[in-house]
């Protein structure tokens, strides 16, 4: 009897050393700290995550720009499932805020934006020739003509734009300057300033567009809060047919 109870917590031991190696196997995502110089020597911040399986052959890699009164940090919720689909994520926090810091001007923040673009082009293992913009707001605004003026940049993904923020306007950027490529415009109905432009950009493009309403009135990343799952799912489906392509 005793050699049986011996036996069994042999292999017990056995199973419980090969349950923790292959936990230890686990490949998990990978990130690092960015730091950019803009053009008037203002450092830019930022996180770069990289997925555990990235592909040789050319990844395609995500932009995320937050919104106002916001960090880079607001991007955690969608993050983890970025990252699960393979994509190379760029996190950045934008002048005035977070560890970027300094003085409040989006006429640079437009100018920051190719600098990003331009540092994720560089990224080893990322396919320069797919790289997407995704904000929140303000951030949505600066992604939707950021994308527009880099032939680089095949989707933007906008969280309640609008037609003005802090004079960033998207809606030429959205009928022109991505008549060729795409964008995914998401809003809530009562957030009416987001929602009535994100019908006006729709109506007047004639790319490939898609336009996603919600009910209620959550702005920006506050659609995380409501509807997560349905947001996620959106999102993911649209990065995946563009990348696709």
């Amino acid at each position: 009897m005793k050699r049986w109870v011996i036996v069994a917590l042999i292999t017990l031991l056995i199973c419980g050393v090969m349950s923790v190696s292959a936990q230890d196997d686990v490949l998990e995502p990978t990130s690092e700290r960015v730091e950019l110089t803009a053009g008037d020597g203002r450092i830019l911040v930022g996180d770069l995550y990289i997925p555990a399986d990235i592909a040789n052959d050319g990844t395609p890699a995500i932009l995320l720009m937050h919104q106002n009164q916001s960090n880079r940090d607001m991007w955690q919720p969608i993050l983890p499932t970025l990252l699960d689909n393979g994509w190379v994520v760029l996190t950045v926090d934008l002048r005035a805020h977070g560890e970027t810091g300094g003085k409040v001007d989006w006429t640079l923040a437009q100018e920051d934006t190719q600098l990003w673009i331009a540092h994720l082009m560089t990224v080893e293992g990322v396919n320069p020739t797919k790289i997407a913009l995704m904000g929140a707001s303000i951030g949505s605004n600066l992604a939707l003509v950021g994308c527009a003026v880099n032939p680089s940049c095949l989707t933007a993904v906008a969280l309640s734009p609008g037609l003005n923020y802090f004079g960033v306007q998207p809606e030429i950027a959205v009928s022109e300057g991505l008549r060729t490529r795409s964008a995914l415009l998401i809003a809530a109905q009562n957030d009416r300033t987001s929602a009535l432009a994100v019908r006006q950009m729709a109506g007047s493009s004639t790319g490939v567009l898609e336009m996603r309403v919600y009910r209620g009135g959550h702005h920006g990343k506050d659609l995380f809060k409501e509807e997560l799952e349905s947001v996620q799912s959106l999102i993911v489906s649209w990065f995946k047919d563009v990348f696709a392509d």
